[in-house]
């Protein structure tokens, strides 16, 4: 389904009786918040489930800096990272004790270490069309109050954004398990031979 963000928004704001906008960067006030609350909207619906759609995998090197304590390695996430969903090291059993600090990852597990994570997909023609109805619902529950000043229909949406995103996670994860993460070096083959 091709969808852009206008088209999110737009149904966001027919939802809350509003008018629809040609771009977010239309003189209007709700064209400012949807310009405003976007990012940050797409980005918690992300990071609230691993989403086919935005599911991807990385191989970090270790930085060239030990941690000052308790961990040996950190690792730099990749830019577009939202959420771990799975760490795995070179011998391609996965790593659960680490954790993250900032954008940085720190475990005791030598390099390179791999991760299945969630990234933020700024494409929402990649989006899947419970997804992007997700985004809409969520986007119309913080948009309630700043443009109808009702706390009622602001929790009134927010009901309806969590029954969207109950629905659009059953029918993600049902359509497989995101993919593990596996080293694909030769060293990694070799040593998950054993």
């Amino acid at each position: 389904m091709a969808t852009s963000v206008i088209e999110i928004c737009n149904n966001a704001l027919l939802d809350l009786g509003e008018d629809v906008i040609m771009s977010l960067g239309d003189n209007s006030k709700a064209a400012g918040l949807c310009n405003h609350r976007w990012p940050a909207v797409r980005d918690a619906v992300l990071r609230s489930h691993p989403w086919n759609c935005a599911m991807a995998q990385a191989e970090l090197a270790a930085g060239t800096v030990a941690p000052l304590w308790r961990w040996e390695y950190k690792y730099n996430l990749p830019v577009d990272f939202l959420r771990i969903i799975q760490v795995v090291g070179v011998n391609g059993e996965e790593v659960r004790d680490w954790e993250i600090q900032s954008n940085i990852i720190l475990c005791d597990e030598e390099a390179p270490l791999f991760i299945s994570y969630v990234r933020c997909e700024a494409d929402p023609r990649k989006y899947d069309s419970l997804l992007a109805e997700t985004l809409s619902a969520r986007l119309a529950a913080t948009l309630a109050y700043p443009l109808s000043g009702s706390t009622a229909l602001a929790q009134s949406y927010w009901k309806v954004y969590q029954d969207k995103l109950r629905e659009a996670r059953g029918v993600d994860a049902r359509e497989g398990v995101p993919e593990s993460v596996t080293p694909k070096n030769w060293l990694g083959a070799k040593m998950g031979a054993r």
